[in-house]
């Protein structure tokens, strides 16, 4: 096919994804063909965005380094065989290629291609650039022959179309119609669409300028109204190129053989011109996998060969580099400066040959903006001229699979994982699936909003680092979009996920009701008030006083209290602590607080007393004593209503102190009311029990008089009795207690006790003479006092 390709045609062609089973119409896919894994190229499972066409040459079919066997039908959309040759009477011709079609190698490769959902394709050839065409003619005239016969030849073999490859010029061919052959051309695309039906593939190979030539073989708009595809063969192009600019050499020189631009002919143009006549989605680039070498005078570029001009395969001229006659140290790499497309052209000299080498091929890099051709230009697809040619070289599957390969997934990850406090930094990572060489683009919806926003654009950079510093609590929205690197699309494939970003929480009260301190035994409610978080969650903790250690006794809720009965509970400070964070928080605690209850035990019973007890005669001083029961640290106030009074006085505010010293000078006389209040030290109640008591209060004797009937003194023996008399003032009820000492002794008798007689009657009979002492103590008779006063006397017996 090569040979024969003249420098102003390229040939084209476009696939549908097509199996079939023999002898019976394959069903057309309405999907592109999904790819899986492959030995030669990376893994994608995923759909090719383009369709993949390439030529398998017949003759190494088999070769397991460069025929079937090393190819990737993942990625392929269509298998070209290439091919059965058509004689002048429109009949195959039984050649090597013949041999081929009807040989087990050929059953294999359609299993394996059908395997993967790839189809194959039988190449229909005839090639005619002679005076006249007469083989070309011929062939054409009988083109009714020979669409039966393909049409018979693809349903025995359960293949899945026709690629029409017939190259000659236009011409009567003996007819009065000037363009004879080129209606024909167009009739036997008709014709063989007829035979196959709508069902079937058909391809037609067209010359590069043929969509800008009306005049020449192909009638491209109308041979795409019967194709599925045409495939434009934009190579040879250095054939037509090297007389114009910028070369502009005066006989043939090298150059790319498919340039990108800067060139007369160059790919750019005319894919331009094929998608104006025939429509982008009929149009299937042709690339070369070759190049063109000769020996050159010198190593510059667009060289004049000094020798004959060869091709070699995409494999020779990657390998160009170790061959053994390459001169060390001379290999040098170049890229087409005219040429857009970055075509490689590399020299050395060969020791062999004895001469500098120049070669012009497309590698990798110059391939890979043609595949950028295809997809900004929206065509059908790349097609290869051939695969036997590339082989399994891992370098060119790759650059298949990166161009036009669609992503088919996306996951989304964050780090951290949600939710995260607002303020943290936040990296979300695509990972694409299905592609080889995915982009990312990034979009965002605020909590806030219901709309979405790119933050940041396409580029190879799977990740997006996010501040959440100011945004708002609640769940954010990632969208991820990701396409090949060469795919046009908007996306391949897009992901969304939610990640909740959290306001913590600032800071935490705590209150009790009722406030501290209180009586053992109290329900108390400890509450907490968070602030700064819109869901605070709460944890409530106790420590005793007698313990180290925190006691969880609420866990986690949306509960802001908690409710403490203290039954039991010992006396003192009870310490709580609150926890608190928001309830989309992953942390422990976003803040904590702690603070002291106090418990005590109330005091139960107060006793109060006197010294002196019960009485005493206005100014002396008396000292009120309270006692108080069931409480560690008591209290006590003191209080008093005076005998001629109905109002309470504070004697003594609240203290330790049980004691209240009274100093009676200048109260009136009566009965005087006590009252005690105790509390613990730790109650805040104004009492937590009471003591009343009274007191008498009395007005004293002052002085006390003492006389004798008889007068002192009286006859001993004499049997006289002598009446004591007493006699008191400054009391109003004084009562009387009388005493004796008689003269033999030192010791006083009590002769008659306390009461109101103020006498006492002395027998004298059998008293011994001498002098007699009598004593008189006087009270008041409400004193409690021993005496209020005394007095004494003597009486003597002669």
């Amino acid at each position: 096919m090569q040979a024969s390709r003249h420098f102003a045609f390229a040939t084209a062609v476009a696939i549908v994804l097509v199996v079939a089973a023999p002898g019976s119409a394959p069903v057309l896919a309405s999907t592109p063909k999904q790819t899986v894994a492959s030995t030669n190229v990376a893994a994608t499972g995923t759909y090719a965005q383009r369709e993949i066409f390439g030529f398998a040459l017949a003759s190494s079919l088999g070769d397991p380094t460069i025929g079937y066997p090393s190819w990737n039908f993942d990625l392929l959309s269509t298998v070209a065989f290439f091919g059965l040759h058509v004689d002048g009477a429109g009949q195959f011709a039984s050649d090597a290629g013949w041999t081929t079609w009807n040989s087990p190698t050929l059953t294999a490769m359609v299993v394996k291609a059908h395997q993967h959902r790839t189809k194959v394709v039988l190449t229909v050839v005839l090639q005619d650039f002679s005076p006249n065409t007469p083989s070309m003619c011929a062939g054409l005239m009988h083109g009714d022959t020979t669409v039966a016969a393909a049409v018979r030849e693809v349903k025995a073999k359960g293949v899945d179309g026709v690629n029409i490859d017939y190259e000659g010029l236009d011409g009567s061919c003996g007819t009065s119609d000037p363009y004879w052959a080129q209606h024909a051309m167009t009739a036997f695309a008709q014709k063989m669409r007829a035979g196959l039906g709508s069902s079937y593939y058909l391809s037609v190979d067209t010359y590069a300028a043929a969509a800008s030539d009306g005049y020449g073989f192909f009638d491209v708009r109308g041979i795409a109204a019967y194709a599925d595809s045409l495939f434009v063969m934009a190579y040879d192009l250095e054939y037509s190129n090297y007389r114009r600019p910028p070369t502009s050499c005066t006989s043939f020189c090298l150059g790319p053989t498919s340039p990108l631009t800067g060139y007369y002919y160059n790919d750019s143009a005319v894919i331009s011109e094929y998608v104006a006549v025939a429509g982008a989605g009929k149009v299937i680039f042709g690339v070369p996998y070759y190049g063109r070498k000769a020996c050159v005078g010198a190593a510059v570029r667009n060289a004049l060969p000094t020798s004959s001009v060869v091709a070699d395969s995409y494999l020779d001229a990657s390998g160009e580099a170790s061959d053994p006659a390459v001169q060390a140290g001379s290999y040098t790499m170049h890229r087409d400066a005219s040429s857009s497309g970055a075509e490689r052209w590399d020299t050395w000299y060969n020791t062999t040959l004895q001469c500098t080498r120049e070669l012009y091929w497309d590698d990798t890099v110059s391939l890979g903006k043609k595949y950028d051709l295809v997809n900004s230009s929206g065509l059908r697809g790349v097609g290869i001229w051939n695969l036997n040619y590339g082989g399994s070289a891992p370098e060119l599957w790759y650059a298949l699979a990166a161009h036009f390969t669609g992503c088919s997934g996306v996951n989304i990850a964050f780090a951290p994982a949600s939710p995260s406090n607002v303020g943290t930094a936040i990296t979300v990572t695509g990972a694409a699936s299905g592609c080889a060489n995915p982009v990312y683009e990034f979009w965002l919806r605020p909590a806030s909003s219901s709309a979405w926003q790119l933050v940041q654009g396409y580029s190879t950079s799977a990740t997006y680092r996010w501040n959440s510093a100011g945004a708002p609590s609640g769940t954010v929205y990632f969208g991820v979009w990701a396409r090949s690197a060469g795919s046009t699309a908007p996306a391949d494939a897009t992901g969304s996920a939610a990640y909740n970003v959290v306001t913590p929480c600032t800071s935490v009260s705590l209150g009790f009701t009722p406030s501290s301190p209180s009586n053992v035994g109290s329900l108390v409610r400890v509450a907490a008030g968070a602030s700064g978080c819109a869901n605070p969650l709460y944890k409530f903790f106790l420590r005793t006083a007698a313990s180290g250690t925190w006691q969880v006794v609420q866990d986690y809720s949306t509960n802001s209290a908690y409710r403490w009965n203290s039954a039991g509970a010992p006396a003192g400070p009870v310490y709580f602590g609150v926890w608190v964070r928001d309830a989309n928080s992953t942390v422990s605690v976003d803040a904590n607080t702690s603070a002291a209850y106090v418990l005590f035990a109330p005091c139960a019973n107060v006793s109060v007393s006197f010294t002196p007890s019960g009485s005493a005669g206005a100014g002396a001083p008396v000292t009120v004593t309270a006692g108080a029961s069931s409480c560690a640290s008591p209290l006590y106030e003191f209080w008093m209503r005076p005998a001629s009074s109905s109002t309470w006085q504070l004697l003594q505010a609240y203290s330790s102190s049980s004691t209240y010293r009274w100093n009676t000078t200048g109260a009136a006389p009566g009965t005087v009311y006590f009252g005690v209040w105790a509390r613990d030290a730790s109650s805040g109640a104004p009492s937590d029990a009471t003591g009343p008591a009274s007191y008498t209060l009395i007005k004293a004797c002052t002085s006390a008089g003492m006389s004798f009937s008889p007068a002192s003194p009286i006859a001993h023996g004499s049997g006289t009795s002598v009446t004591v008399t007493a006699t008191a003032s400054g009391c109003g009820s004084p009562v009387y207690e009388f005493w004796m000492r008689p003269a033999t002794s030192s010791t006083w008798q009590l002769v008659q006790g306390y009461s109101t007689s103020a006498t006492y009657r002395w027998n004298t009979s059998g008293a011994p003479a001498g002098t007699v002492y009598f004593g008189i103590w006087v009270r008041d008779a409400k004193s409690t006092a021993a005496s209020d006063t005394t007095t004494s006397a003597a009486y003597v017996l002669g």
